[in-house]
């Protein structure tokens, strides 16, 4: 019963996201950027246009970029639903992709600003959640992990997990000075609050630290998080290079910290996660 649920909440996923992603992609109203005064008196440029056409220049290349990221995922997520349970290892694939999307319906749900798909939004985060949560309890009840690799330490990704979780730190930037000053962060524009900074800060640094532990001590938690957590994070490098793309494509000027600091270490991140997860799969059978 369980995985024929999970079976159509994966679709489910897959539709709505569908939706999501071509909508704010390529729908337009024709519309025109515009300037409105935030509630902190800052001047701020308004997209204007689409689905997206009350969210700032800025927000809608971000927005955008994911959209054009799920997009191309989507296929290769209705894939993944097909022949995951024919192997364990699409089946770690699988979650880790359920884990994107949660992702990427959390930010839509909570950081865009009210538009006609927020039922989509509202749907899609429903579906996500709960087929992660299937999904994860699949993963965590199979025996799934063979013994020579309980017997290896995998000191390469243990490693990797902590330096990786750790890189979210790098929003700190952005929050203790508004912190000490008073003042709300950078880039905060239109909005009330940051999203990613929750999901990162809140859950991404925690889970990968620990999963990183759990290598070192052996943990089969920490094996069966692994690929869960490879996975996303190469989902996250594919989203800051669409995002990147589409931004430069708006005209938006980024500055060389940013794409640095911020564009770049996320893409070797990713990359490095791709490798990781390979070297990983080949003891799944």
């Amino acid at each position: 019963m369980e995985k024929k649920l999970l079976n159509i909440l994966s679709y489910a996923i897959a539709f709505l996201a569908l939706i999501s992603s071509t909508v704010g992609l390529f729908y337009t109203t024709n519309g025109a950027k515009y300037i409105v005064q935030n509630i902190y008196g800052q001047d701020i440029e308004l997209y204007g246009d689409g689905i997206y056409a009350m969210n700032s220049v800025l927000k809608v290349g971000t927005f955008k970029g994911t959209d054009l990221a799920f997009l191309i995922l989507i296929p290769v997520f209705i894939i993944a639903t097909r022949l995951r349970l024919k192997s364990k290892k699409i089946e770690f694939v699988h979650t880790g992709l359920i884990s994107g999307f949660l992702y990427y319906a959390t930010c839509q749900a909570f950081s865009v600003s009210y538009n006609r798909l927020f039922p989509v939004y509202l749907l899609l985060f429903s579906a996500a959640l709960y087929a992660f949560i299937f999904a994860v309890k699949n993963i965590m009840v199979n025996d799934n992990i063979p013994g020579v690799l309980k017997n290896k330490t995998l000191k390469g990704t243990a490693t990797y997990m902590i330096i990786g979780g750790c890189s979210v730190l790098v929003w700190l930037s952005f929050i203790i000075p508004a912190f000490i000053s008073g003042d709300p962060t950078l880039f905060i524009e239109i909005y009330t609050t940051e999203p990613t900074f929750i999901l990162d800060l809140g859950i991404i640094f925690p889970i990968s630290i620990a999963c990183g532990i759990m290598l070192f001590k052996r943990n089969t938690l920490g094996y069966k998080l692994a690929p869960i957590i490879l996975t996303l994070i190469t989902l996250i490098g594919l989203c800051v290079i669409c995002q990147t793309v589409v931004q430069l494509a708006l005209g938006i000027e980024l500055e060389i910290q940013q794409m640095i600091g911020l564009v770049g270490s996320f893409v070797i991140l990713g990359s490095i996660a791709i490798v990781l997860n390979l070297r990983f799969m080949k003891y799944i059978k």
